[in-house]
């Protein structure tokens, strides 16, 4: 029986990508990183959330997160804090140090969630730095060595292959495809081109005319679907980011999208 793709994203699955202001590095050196993941850990314990891959690069972090009980912003509200201020006093200096805050998209169904896995674990080799096999800033070498220290490893094994041994060897050929899929070259298109959401609310003030975004919410929900009809289509603006930035709930965005 085919699989219904709604039901994987139920438990809110979300790829999620945090990147420096003007693309500078966040992480100068390995003290960093393990500032990082233990914030990780930290920010799991609390919120109970599952991590199924991340990946630590000089000036980014991918990570694939199962927000179990919806906290996501809280859960990156948390994690962003508190290395912002570690890394501040540390290097002392003031200010923000992420690009907005964060890329978020939720993924539907196994065949985009094994391809996003894939894609965080080839970053360091996209990057011309190491192998992914030889990068210690990943969750790669947790899917080789069965450890779930960190990630929680058992939701793709489990979809490569019910016996655990013949998932890891599945895992290891899956990453040894060099395929340049479409979804590689979607998450690059979306990465390079995404407003920050000062850029969004800065387009939607003067294109509805208005001096304060928020001021959007006091409109029928007929009128907000079709002003936003417009909006809600274009590749790199999100649901998840127009209801951030104009305070209008994702369902009545989700009747825009498809009118």
């Amino acid at each position: 029986m085919p699989r219904d793709i709604r039901k994987f994203g139920i438990k809110r699955i979300n790829h999620i990508v945090i990147r420096g202001v003007n693309k500078q590095d966040i992480f100068i050196d390995k003290q960093d990183k393990f500032k990082f993941v233990k914030e990780i850990l930290n920010t799991k314990q609390k919120y109970h959330y599952e991590l199924y891959a991340f990946v630590i690069m000089p000036n980014h972090v991918h990570m694939v997160i199962c927000d179990k009980e919806f906290n996501l912003p809280s859960i990156m509200n948390s994690l962003q804090t508190r290395y912002v201020s570690y890394f501040n006093k540390k290097y002392d200096r003031v200010g923000h140090l992420f690009q907005d805050r964060y890329y978020s998209k939720i993924i539907e169904d196994e065949n985009y969630f094994k391809n996003t896995i894939r894609y965080i674990h080839k970053n360091p080799e996209k990057a011309h730095i190491v192998k992914r096999e030889n990068y210690e800033w990943s969750s790669y070498n947790e899917y080789i060595n069965n450890d779930n220290s960190i990630v929680d490893i058992s939701k793709l094994l489990q979809i490569l292959d019910k016996k655990q041994e013949i998932a890891i060897n599945k895992f290891k050929e899956y990453h040894k495809q060099n395929v340049e899929n479409k979804l590689s070259d979607e998450i690059d298109y979306e990465l390079q081109t995404k407003l920050t959401d000062e850029q969004l609310i800065e387009a939607l003030t003067e294109k509805f005319k208005i001096d304060n975004i928020q001021n959007i919410q006091q409109y029928s929900n007929k009128k907000i679907i079709e002003l936003m009809q417009e909006i809600i289509n274009i590749p790199y603006i999100s649901i998840n980011q127009l209801s951030r930035v104009t305070g209008i709930n994702r369902k009545v965005l989700g009747k825009a999208k498809k009118a």
